[in-house]
């Protein structure tokens, strides 16, 4: 933590903290952060600030990778600059280690030793705001957001809904009092403002979104913070927003409670994303009922878990739930393991009730049902439309009493059009259809889930629980999991067994192909991967647009770049770092994309 020059010292800079204290922040301030702490320090209007472990250093750092008077930041006419004074360290400006004097902008990330300064410029040098308006705001939270992935930090994220329009008038001096500077603050809509608050972690933020509750009149307020509730800004502020739909009138909840742990039998699941709440409360109304249902999802997806949720949830509840794999099934056996035989009916075969036979009274479960053969899909539809069964080398219809409930990955409509799949059957199936979301579009619920699936592997391997660092959580956001919530299992499983003894879970003890996403993925990455879903999964049967996938990144490209320069004053190498994308590429697009200053000196930021 930066300690205060002693008193001997000219007059030390003053710092804000969050209990509230308000400075004169002359030209900007540094953001220095050690140790797990943070404080805001004043740039100077004059003179120089020394900075290292020496007590007579205006900036007193301790980490011991710092030298006694490492650097120093000098007052310019227009501005400030860092000049490394020889340390054996070295100092480092957004990551490049400085040979010669170096001019500070707002934004640059100063790194000596362990420690880290963040510059930023004071509302009187360059006319930072507070209270901004919302594309500067989802500008800063994207930055707040790549700084909260490199270092390690956390930024929270406030979601205040207003019972009454919001007086955008008076909003900033209605703030004023409870944000610090480095903070932002902007109205969304009418009835709702969002604040970001770096630095801060949830009980702190809790504080802070009840002071913002009270100050605008609010009716209900949510607190999400990165990167445990989400590490894009999509994924971060809808956390904010459900949780302030889940909080009672003139309350503040945290987004980490308003995550439901539903159990059906001996298996549980955690919902926390708005598209997975909306699908098991559709489950729960149809699992009353006696529809057959179809679940589509991709591999690993839990389409398992939803069809467990139908049987649970139904009045079928206290009969059996057979769940049957048809991918598993052989053309040979089909017949016999879903139907029974007599005894007889084969070389060495013994009487057996087929596994539709024993589910009477309960619900079967077919998952990958496209796998079925022409000749077994005939037979099953005959079952559900007459309710009997007759088994293999026997005459007589025996009656069943089952749900049938099937799932798949594949499009069926599509099997149907191919000649693989009887589209009676698919009717028949079709009553109800369901669909499991992948885990790419649940974000919100990616390292809930990794916990929850950690903890259940420490527990199998009999051992104290772990946590996930800040560089293995951003891997799990920056990797496309294929396998869906199954291969997130065996991940966890697999760094419990590579952990040994560590009480932490590193970027080392993950599959190869997961480990090298921890240091290469930027906020502004990860959100891009959720721009065109940030209004939710489509609906069921929505009709879908579909464009030239090179259109589509063209788009986003210039689109991050124009962000990235408003961000940067456009500065294209710092804007090209903030996304990034390599100097000479950013150079090229921009000539090819015809970027005028006009177009980011237009956008507020």
């Amino acid at each position: 933590m930066p300690e205060s020059p002693p008193p001997s010292a000219p007059a030390p800079p003053t710092r804000t903290h969050h209990e509230g204290a308000t400075v004169e922040l002359g030209p900007g301030y540094l953001l220095c952060i050690e140790d797990g702490s943070s404080s805001t320090i004043p740039l100077p209007t004059h003179g120089e600030l020394a900075i290292g472990r020496d007590p007579e250093c205006g900036v007193r750092l301790s980490d011991p990778q710092v030298s006694r008077r490492h650097a120093v930041i000098s007052a310019l006419a227009d501005g400030v600059r860092v000049t490394d004074l020889d340390s054996r360290h070295g100092t480092f400006v957004n990551g490049e280690r400085i040979a010669r004097p170096r001019r500070l902008l707002s934004g640059d990330v100063v790194t000596l030793g362990g420690a880290v300064l963040v510059v930023h410029r004071s509302a009187r040098a360059i006319g930072v705001r507070t209270v901004v308006e919302p594309a500067e705001l989802s500008t800063r939270l994207e930055i707040e957001l790549d700084r909260t992935l490199r270092y390690g930090r956390t930024v929270a994220v406030i979601a205040i809904r207003a019972a009454a329009a919001i007086d955008r008038g008076r909003l900033a001096a209605t703030l004023a009092a409870h944000l610090r500077p480095i903070d932002a603050a902007a109205a969304l809509a009418d009835h709702e403002v969002v604040a970001i608050l770096p630095e801060l972690d949830g009980g702190a933020a809790q504080a802070t979104a009840r002071a913002l509750l009270a100050a605008v009149a609010g009716d209900r307020a949510g607190v999400a913070v990165a990167p445990r509730d989400g590490c894009d800004l999509d994924t971060l502020l809808g956390a904010a927003r459900a949780a302030a739909l889940a909080a009672t009138t003139g309350e503040v909840t945290a987004a980490d409670v308003d995550v439901l742990r539903l159990g059906f039998g001996d298996k549980t699941v955690v919902v926390a994303d708005p598209a997975m709440r909306r699908l098991y409360e559709l489950i729960r109304r149809l699992a009353r009922s006696e529809l057959p249902v179809l679940i589509h999802g991709e591999t690993g997806s839990g389409k398992e878990l939803a069809a467990a949720a139908i049987h649970h949830g139904s009045t079928r509840a206290r009969g059996p739930l057979v769940s049957i794999n048809c991918a598993a099934l052989p053309d040979s056996l089909a017949d016999a393991e879903l139907f029974g035989h007599e005894r007889g009916a084969f070389t060495g075969a013994n009487q057996r009730l087929g596994l539709l036979e024993s589910a009477s009274g309960g619900t079967v479960f077919l998952d990958e049902i496209a796998d079925l053969s022409p000749t077994i899909q005939a037979k099953l539809l005959r079952a559900l439309e007459v309710g009997t069964i007759t088994r293999l080398g026997d005459h007589r219809e025996r009656p069943i009493d089952i749900r049938l409930v099937a799932a798949t990955h594949r499009d069926l409509a599509l099997e149907v059009a191919a000649g693989r799949f009887r589209q009676d059957l698919l009717f028949r199936l079709n009553a109800a259809r369901v669909v499991v979301p992948p885990l790419r579009d649940r974000r919100r619920e990616l390292v809930l889930l990794a916990e929850h699936l950690l903890a259940a592997a420490c527990a199998r391997a009999v051992r104290e629980p772990m946590t996930l660092s800040t560089e293995v959580v951003r891997a799990l956001y920056a990797h496309r999991w294929p396998g869906n919530v199954r291969e997130l299992k065996n991940v966890m499983a697999y760094a419990v067994a590579a952990a040994g003894e560590a009480s932490t879970v590193e970027l080392w003890h993950l599959p190869e192909d997961l480990a090298g996403l921890g240091g290469e993925a930027t906020a502004a990455e990860l959100a891009a991967d959720v721009d065109a879903a940030a209004s939710g999964p489509a609906s069921v049967g929505a009709p879908t647009r579909f464009r030239p996938i090179d259109d589509e990144v063209a788009e986003l490209e210039r689109t991050r770049m124009i962000q990235a320069l408003a961000a940067c004053g456009g500065v294209r190498n710092k804007a090209a770092a903030l996304i990034g994308m390599p100097l000479r590429t950013f150079v090229t697009k921009f000539k090819r994309f015809g970027l005028q200053a006009r177009d980011w000196e237009a956008r507020p930021g």
